[in-house]
């Protein structure tokens, strides 16, 4: 399921709005905690994807 790009892509931007949405409610300083967690699990998932393509 996570091999295919067309299942990955619009789940990343489901979570992101997700994710926008609800830190609209929370101030700056969770703001940033949450984006920096948040891309570490993006590049994590990219990278995990780049190595099993290989």
């Amino acid at each position: 399921m996570l091999d295919n790009p067309w299942v990955v892509i619009p789940l990343l931007i489901a979570l992101y709005l997700t994710v926008y949405t609800f830190v609209k409610r929370v101030d700056g300083d969770k703001w940033r905690l949450v984006w920096a967690v948040w891309l570490i699990v993006i590049v994590m998932m990219l990278t995990i994807q780049l190595v099993q393509s290989l």
